[in-house]
């Protein structure tokens, strides 16, 4: 027992005298941006029928995980898979009278990041801790579901013909979903602070991404994010 207690101390010290040189975790973040409130008409053969309103939303959260790797001289490999979502909701008028109000719906964004990172400045607590700040940038991926529109609609609600009467089909929405999403790819910079105690690994940093129609109308956003796990 005292000879495995020596050998986990030892383990300790020795990855605390240093950076890992990999890890994992969970990864949390905030984004920055906002998405305005716009309104559009309907039309059936060339008539309008009614609008349909999306009221606008904005921030949204993400969720995911991440691996690095500080084995490469000079900088470190970053990889992150992360599940960006947010909450809106929108309206379906029709002239008759008939429609849908305030109802809800949700953005969803699923991003890759691929990032090369430097360190620019160490501090060190001996045999305790460390913390490093950083700057980085790389690639990234993204696949959206598209915003709630006339096409959208007519495909869920069996046709054109049916806008002004017609139920919605949730297997048909799925479908439609999954056949439209909104693909891009796009580049970033990101800078923040790693904080190491023994094993335990955390990083705060700010990122900004340039990456067109993942954010309705934008062609980038930033975001706050918060990473926790271990350290190797």
């Amino acid at each position: 027992m005292k000879q495995l207690f020596t050998l986990f101390t030892a383990l300790l010290l020795l990855t605390s005298t240093g950076y890992s040189i990999a890890g994992f975790g969970l990864h949390l973040d905030q984004g920055f941006f906002t998405v305005d409130e716009t309104t559009t008409p309907l039309e059936v053969a060339g008539a309008e029928v009614g609008s349909i309103t999306h009221h606008g939303f904005s921030n949204g959260y993400g969720i995911g995980g991440y691996l690095y790797v500080d084995a490469i001289p000079m900088v470190d490999v970053d990889l992150e898979a992360v599940m960006h979502l947010a909450p809106y909701e929108f309206s379906f008028e029709q002239n008759q009278g008939v429609g849908i109000s305030n109802q809800k719906f949700g953005w969803a964004d699923f991003a890759i990041y691929a990032t090369l990172q430097k360190k620019l400045f160490k501090l060190s607590i001996p045999l305790l801790a460390k913390a490093k700040l950083s700057a980085g940038a790389g690639v990234n991926t993204h696949s959206a579901i598209p915003m709630i529109s006339q096409d959208m609609l007519v495909s869920v609600m069996g046709g054109e013909d049916n806008l002004e009467g017609g139920t919605l089909d949730t297997n048909d929405l799925k479908d439609f979903l999954k056949e439209n999403k909104v693909s891009s790819t796009g580049f970033h910079i990101q800078t923040g602070v790693q904080f190491k105690l023994l094993m335990l690994d955390s990083f705060l940093y700010y990122r900004q991404v340039f990456a067109k129609d993942v954010i309705p109308d934008a062609s980038s956003f930033g975001s706050l994010n918060l990473r926790v796990g271990m350290g190797f």
